[in-house]
Formats: structure tokens, sequence, C-alpha cells
């Protein structure tokens, strides 16, 4: 009996092991985050959304509220907390200025993806609010955890509606979009404790010329503000003069036919001064994806702060961003793939969706040259919407591409063979 007794212990203990063995992982188990509902995306079921080649994916839909879905969704999986947004961005569908200023908001520490209201600001469309329950937002923990930023002159029945969501809402308005800049600018120099000293300046009157500023600033967050053709409205001059003791470094993405030598002289009161290249929104988009410029703030005296400014890619290895200037509800939206994921440049192609001259020529500069397999890079685009049609995305493909050693070699012999004919003719001369 004794030595039964022993061998039934060491049962006992077993059985003990794995009953605490089970708890354990039950109630590791039951900590896990819930799954999210799967994103109905694919290149099966929904070909217009994604249309692939080797070095592009076209990211498109029915129509420019859908479009913006789609770049949320190609984002944010949504499917645990750590691949949700802090927050959503509610704009209208008809005001581009203030969607544009809005685009500094989308970076961190909000963290979110831009959604269309319309109806001039009454209408809260069906996919917007099903993309909202969808990315269930975290909530912006610097903000007492708003999830959803409404902005601009929208109506009070969609703040209820979203609220009506269980998200928690913060609207930020303004009479018009001057003055929304001013507001926006002080409510993130509180979010952040400081005010940005790098301020990009646009035309109200010229908006495409902003897009490479508004694509960097959802990447980066900078300050934002615009001139007029009369010059320098006071808002602008306030947002500018906020940043004392330290003077701004001023950006203006504008050529000198919409804002004129008077108002960069203006300007230059209250900081520095450039004038980012270009004649046109095409070119300036361009200049703007090579751009860099670097040293230290005006802290310097007090202690080192780096400056940073603009794109400066000159080498093979990035991501870049295809649109069409001729709808800015495709464009401006785009900015949360240069936030999260690929965080591509914007490249502008003509109204009629062909490549310009001057982003062939950046192409070329930036085109991979084939290398080591351990050691390769390569480029790729986002075609954004339905305004660039199939010849200008294969084109771009064969732009973005590694170079083919076959070509190169053959391109070498060709030039041999001319060489030679040309010898043996002046042989016989």
């Amino acid at each position: 009996m004794e030595g039964g007794r022993d061998v039934i212990k060491p049962l006992y203990t077993l059985f003990a092991v794995a009953a605490l063995a089970v708890i354990f992982i039950s109630g590791y188990v039951l900590l896990w985050e819930p799954q999210g509902e799967p994103l109905d995306i694919s290149t099966a079921q929904n070909e217009n959304l994604l249309e692939l080649t080797g070095s592009t994916a076209r990211l498109s839909a029915e129509d420019h509220i859908q479009t913006a879905t789609v770049y949320s969704q190609t984002i944010y999986a949504a499917a645990q907390d750590k691949d949700r947004p802090g927050a959503v961005v509610l704009v209208r569908d008809d005001d581009p200025a203030t969607a544009i200023a809005t685009t500094r908001l989308q970076h961190m520490p909000v963290n979110a993806p831009m959604l269309f209201v319309t109806g001039n600001g009454t209408v809260l469309p069906e996919e917007t609010r099903k993309e909202l329950e969808r990315l269930g937002p975290e909530g912006v923990m610097m903000d007492n955890n708003v999830q959803v930023y409404i902005v601009g002159d929208i109506d009070r029945s969609v703040v209820d509606e979203v609220e009506k969501l269980k998200l928690k809402t913060r609207t930020i308005r303004a009479s018009n979009p001057i003055e929304f800049t001013e507001v926006l600018d002080e409510y993130i120099a509180v979010l952040e404790s400081d005010h940005r000293q790098i301020v990009f300046v646009a035309s109200i009157d010229a908006l495409e010329y902003a897009y490479p500023a508004a694509s960097w600033n959802a990447h980066m967050g900078d300050g934002f503000a615009y001139v007029t053709p009369d010059g320098v409205p006071e808002e602008t001059r306030r947002i500018l003069e906020k940043r004392w003791p330290y003077y701004p470094y001023i950006y203006v993405f504008a050529p000198s036919s919409v804002v004129d030598n008077e108002t960069m002289a203006e300007l230059s009161q209250y900081g520095h001064v450039q004038r980012i290249p270009g004649s046109t929104p095409q070119e300036m988009a361009v200049r703007w994806a090579g751009y860099k410029d670097s040293g230290h703030m005006t802290s310097w005296l007090v202690g080192y702060k780096s400056r940073s400014v603009g794109w400066g890619y000159a080498e093979p290895g990035h991501n870049l961003l295809l649109a069409n200037p001729e709808d800015w509800r495709t464009v401006v939206p785009s900015g949360v793939l240069s936030h999260m994921g690929k965080h591509g440049f914007l490249i502008l192609t003509e109204p009629g969706g062909e490549l310009p001259d001057a982003a062939r020529s950046y192409l070329q500069v930036i085109k991979p040259e084939p290398t080591y397999p351990s050691q390769q890079v390569f480029n790729f685009a986002w075609v954004l919407g339905r305004d660039i049609n199939n010849e200008t995305v294969r084109e771009l493909d064969e732009l973005l591409r590694v170079s083919s050693p076959s070509t190169r070699n053959n391109n070498s012999l060709t030039g041999m063979e001319n060489e030679t004919d040309n010898s043996a003719g002046m042989v016989v001369i």
C-alpha cells in the first residue's frame, strides 16, 4: 500500500501542473487583442481598387469618397490596436484650402487618415461612416483620447452622428481657411508645447502649388499659412510673430507669377525666406522631391536643434505618389501614404494624365542600377485615382525598374558597331 501511495503522489503533482498550465494559457489567450473585420480589398474581388505592375500599384475607387477610404485601408489594417490610427480627420469635400492646411494634423501625435464629409458639410457618407467603424481609432492620448477631428465649417448634425458611433470628437473650425490656419497652428502648438519654426506658405489663389507641401506636412507636420494677391494677411503675420524670440524658416510654394517679390519681402520681415523653385505645379513637385535644406535652427545659442527640410532624394531606393492635380480630392487625402507605410513623396502629372518632362528627367536620376542581390535597391509608386491613363503607368513602371544589364550591353554594343562602321568608312575614304 505504501508503494501505491508513492506512485499516486507524482500523478497528483502532474495533474496539478497540467491544470495550472491550462489556467495560465487560458488567461494569456483572453488577453489577446480582438481581431478586426477583414478588409474587403483584393485584386480578385476589387480590381479597380488595386491594379499592380512590377513597380506600381493603382489605388482608386468609384468616387473621391471611396478613394479616400482606400488610402486609409491601405495604411491601417485595424486588425488590432497596433495597426489602428490614433484618430481620423474629417474635412469637407468642397473646401480644398482647409483640407490642405489640415494635413499637418495627420502627423504624430495624432496619426490620422483623412476622410470626407459631403453636402456642404451636412452629410456623413455611408462609406465614411463604415470606415470610422472599421478603424475604431485608439484616441490621441495627449488630447484626452479624442478619436475624430471634425475640421472646418461642418454641421453639428455630423458631429452628433459621429458621436452616436461612440467616438470622441473635437471640432476645429474658423470663418475662412486663412483664419483656420491660425486656429490650427495654436492648437498644434498647445498639443506639442511649441510652435514649429518651419513654416510653409502658399497662395490661397493657387492651391495646386501647395500639394507637395501638404504631402510633406502629413509626413512631418510643419507649420502652414496662406498669403493672398494683396500680400500677407494679419492671421499669417500673427502666425509668424508667435515664433519669437526665434525667427521662422519660411518656404514659399509658389512662383513669382503667383507670389510676387513684394510679398516675399513682407515675409522676410519675420524670418528667413526661400522660394521653392518651379514655374508649374508639376515642376515644383519634382524640385521639392529633390530639395533639401539642412542646418540648425536659431535656437543654437541655447541648445543645438537641427533643421532638415525637404525629401532631398537624388538616388534610388524610394517610394512616390503619382497624382493628377485636376481633382484635389484625390491628391490631398493621399498624404496618409506619405505619413505612414511607404513615406512616399508626391509627383504630379499633366492635367491630361501624362508624365511631365521634369518628372521623366528626375526619375532617370533615381532609376536603380543593377547590383548584387543582397544590395539591390528598388523604387515603387502608388498611382492615385483613375485620372492617370494606363500608358502613363506603363511608362512610369519602366522608369522605376532596375536598369537591365542586357539593355545596357546592347546599347554599348550598338555604339561599338557604329564606331566600327564609321572607322571603316574613314579607312575607305
